[in-house]
């Protein structure tokens, strides 16, 4: 007499109550993976901007206190980025000279992931920096003795003081600043719009030009028309 063989399996309903399980683990898994992974990229961008400041401050030191103005190569060989006489007209303009002089020995602290379709790819390390592989804005005009709270670097901008569509931190509200003293703050914006505005705790507006003592008016110790952009 032969053994009876219990084929014993799943039933529809302990399949269905399985997948269940598996599709609330992953709802309450995959947000949290974001999130987490989001605040170490904007934790890159802030490392990233520290070392552009830093380089800067190294630039200044050599160069009378003046931060990237201008690209000294232009003045003895008669090209350079910028305009005339080597004066600089886009923020990648100004990174190229902390690049040709030594100051920064890498491109890729100049981009981040971002969802703009013309910066999905890294820069090729040639040493000639591209504005397709920069993501950052830089302010013209300042020196190490200018007002300690003026912006200096910015993640990249709209428009002075705004972020659109695909700046990475726009759900988040939040902008990472680099200032001319020194110090990198992960900065908050008034909405998760595009066109948000930066703004400091208190409601500073960082990017309108300072009129007075202090912040009266804004924090940015020189003209809007020196915020480049790449």
């Amino acid at each position: 007499m032969k053994a009876r063989t219990n084929n014993q399996g799943f039933t529809l309903i302990e399949l269905m109550v399985v997948i269940t399980i598996i599709a609330i683990l992953a709802s309450i898994t995959v947000p949290v993976v974001t999130k987490v992974k989001a605040k170490a990229d904007l934790t890159r961008d802030s490392s990233n901007a520290r070392q552009i400041v830093l380089a800067c401050k190294s630039f200044a030191s050599d160069w009378d206190g003046v931060y990237p103005a201008w690209d000294p190569s232009a003045e003895s060989d008669g090209g350079g980025g910028g305009s005339e006489e080597g004066e600089l007209s886009t923020s990648t303009d100004a990174f190229n000279v902390l690049i040709k002089e030594g100051y920064i020995d890498t491109e890729s602290i100049f981009w981040m992931q971002t969802k703009n379709p013309e910066k999905l790819r890294p820069p090729k390390e040639d040493g000639e920096l591209e504005s397709r592989e920069n993501c950052y804005t830089y302010v013209m005009g300042l020196t190490d003795t200018s007002f300690s709270r003026s912006p200096l670097v910015a993640d990249e901008q709209e428009g002075p003081g705004t972020y659109g569509e695909y700046h990475p931190w726009l759900e988040m509200r939040k902008a990472i600043i680099g200032y001319s003293g020194g110090h990198v703050v992960a900065e908050r914006l008034e909405s998760d719009e595009p066109g948000a505005m930066v703004k400091t705790k208190d409601g500073v507006e960082i990017f309108a030009e300072k009129t007075g003592e202090d912040s009266e008016g804004g924090l940015l110790a020189t003209k809007q028309d020196n915020v480049l952009n790449p």
